[in-house]
This record gives C-alpha cells, sequence and structure tokens, in this order.
C-alpha cells in the first residue's frame, strides 16, 4: 500500500502538514541529528512497537476502506470518535457519524481508493500523505489515537471542491 517505499522525505511531510494549519508536536528533520525522533514509513524502520502499532491500525482503516468495508473501518473507531475535515464546518462525532459519512462517500465515488504516499508517525499520532484514485487528489490525514482505537482525524486534500469534483471530471 505504500507507493514510494524508498526514503520518505520527512521534511517534505511536515511542509505539505504545515501548509494546512495542522499543529504537530514534533517532526524530525533528518538533516537535524539532534532533533527529537520520528518514525517515517519507508525511510527505515520505525522507532518502537507502538508507532509501528499505530501505523498498523491507520493503515487497516485505509485498507478498509478501500475495500469498501465500512464496518471494518468503524471497528478501529474509539467510540469518542471526532473527524474533521478542512472544507467542512461540522465535525463527524461517533462511529455512527463516520459510518454513514463512508457510506455516502463510497456510493457517489464507488472507484475511491486512496494510496499512501508516506506516512510518519510520532507516538500515537500517525501523519499519511495519501492521493485518491481515480481523481488524483492529494491529501494528507492526521490521527491520533487513544488505546489503540482512532480517536481523531484531521484530513486536508488539495482540490477546492473536495474529492467528488475532480473524480467527476474524469467519468
Amino acid at each position: 500500500m505504500i507507493k514510494h517505499p524508498g526514503k520518505t522525505d520527512v521534511v517534505e511531510i511536515r511542509d505539505r502538514i504545515l501548509d494546512k494549519g495542522v499543529t504537530v508536536r514534533m517532526v524530525r528533520d533528518p538533516n537535524d541529528p539532534g532533533a527529537p525522533a520520528a518514525a517515517a514509513v519507508g525511510a527505515g524502520e520505525l522507532n518502537s512497537p507502538s508507532e509501528r502499532a499505530a501505523f498498523r491500525i491507520v493503515q487497516r482503516a485505509f485498507d478498509a476502506l478501500n475495500d469498501h468495508d465500512v464496518e471494518g473501518c468503524t471497528a478501529l473507531l474509539d467510540q469518542g470518535y471526532v473527524g474533521e475535515m478542512h472544507q467542512t464546518a461540522s465535525a463527524l462525532r461517533g462511529p455512527e457519524d463516520a459510518r454513514l459519512a463512508m457510506q455516502n462517500i463510497l456510493e457517489t465515488l464507488p472507484d475511491l481508493r486512496f494510496t499512501i504516499e508516506s506516512a510518519l508517525t510520532v507516538g500515537d499520532d500517525v501523519l499519511v500523505s495519501w492521493r485518491a484514485m481515480p481523481s488524483e487528489v492529494a491529501g494528507c490525514t492526521v490521527t491520533r489515537l487513544q488505546g489503540r482505537k482512532i480517536a481523531h482525524t484531521w484530513t486536508y486534500w488539495d482540490a477546492p471542491n473536495g474529492l467528488q469534483s475532480k473524480a467527476t471530471e474524469l467519468r
């Protein structure tokens, strides 16, 4: 599922996320050997078993969404889950809101698939840079885990009218 398994450009991920207004506790600049450690998928081993587990949970959520397994995806969500998107005024609250939103998105865009291009894991926070197909829309999701469940997501994409507009244009 990782598109570019070579060296991950942590600085590019940081800049892409910070450009979207997300505050990140810490991101390691690979050119600064004294910086706090962060884990980048594709740049070697993740720092700890808990960071590997955190990434696997997020990866399972993307896999379930790609398989149109809404139930499998919502099973990974904490009961207090909050999902925010930069172009939506109201947040999703709880697994049921997320389930309805995912069903709606997949009905509207049945060919929608996400490819993880790179990821950065710091503790229980996983930052994923992705590309949505067939629209070619690039985006990123910041996921905060709590107790091995997804507690909060912030999603941003590089299309002024969301994922649907480009996908519709391509049909």
